[in-house]
């Protein structure tokens, strides 16, 4: 199924990738990264392009217990999946194909619920800040993952929009979203009157029903607050999101170095 790889010594754990190819192909051309290194895209014998991605991180280059690296793949994923997400509402999810251990295809067992920041990696001062540099430029999606491994802000809200969208788990966001600019100081901007209109609809079974934050009850009078669509409580959220996020990456990336940052 996938083109055989040369292997060497610095390639221990691999895996195999399935998702939107185009976002790979960009990614993997734009150079060799530590935390989260795509190769592949080439079919070298034909001499073509093709959509055999694969994925190797620092995460797990010293790891030698094969459930471990899963749960690391999965947890990055989860947080690739997380900001594809507030870029785009129905993006193609990224899943783990296979794993491979020195060539070798390793067991794929379950995804355990596990909430933790993977943390700095065990690389030089040095890497680490060229790392930062390298990743800023190529890629959003990498980039956003970067300050996640980190920064709990960051990690929580790619978190949250991994998980399906429903107007329970938007609501989950919103108030994640406000929470935490009160407790980080970074200030977000929420539409009144769309929060109003999507609030009234996640919290009203006869508008949402079985998705809505409450049950059934008996309407007492008409609702002529204004609803809010499944797609538009994304869009809504996701923005404020990005918001966050931008003003974060911007605070972040001020330290290092004077450039803006805009996650569009």
């Amino acid at each position: 199924m996938y083109q055989e790889k040369v292997l060497t010594d610095e390639v221990k754990w691999e895996f195999y990738l399935d998702g939107d190819s185009r976002y790979f192909r960009g990614y993997s051309e734009a150079g060799e990264n530590s935390y989260f290194d795509v190769s592949g895209g080439i079919d070298h014998h034909n001499d073509c392009m093709n959509d055999d991605f694969r994925l190797s991180s620092v995460y797990f280059d010293d790891e030698d217990d094969k459930e471990v690296v899963w749960q690391i793949g999965y947890e990055l994923a989860s947080l690739y999946n997380g900001v594809s997400s507030i870029l785009t509402e129905d993006t193609r999810k990224l899943e783990l194909a296979e794993l491979l251990h020195n060539g070798v295809k390793v067991a794929k067992p379950p995804k355990r619920n596990i909430v933790a920041l993977l943390g700095k990696p065990s690389i030089s001062d040095y890497l680490y800040h060229r790392e930062f540099e390298k990743v800023k430029r190529a890629d959003v999606r990498f980039f956003m993952m970067n300050l996640a491994t980190e920064r709990e802000d960051a990690y929580l809200i790619l978190k949250y929009f991994d998980i399906e969208g429903s107007y329970i788990n938007y609501y989950k966001i919103l108030e994640t979203l406000e929470a935490l600019s009160k407790q980080t100081d970074i200030p977000i901007s929420v539409d009144k009157k769309l929060r109003k209109a999507f609030t009234n609809t996640a919290n009203n079974y006869t508008l949402s029903g079985l998705d809505s934050r409450h049950g059934f009850k008996q309407a007492v009078k008409e609702n002529k607050t204004p609803s809010m669509e499944l797609s538009e409580a994304h869009s809504f959220v996701a923005s404020i999101a990005k918001e966050y996020l931008n003003q974060l990456a911007n605070g972040v990336i001020n330290g290092i170095h004077s450039k803006s940052f805009n996650m569009s």
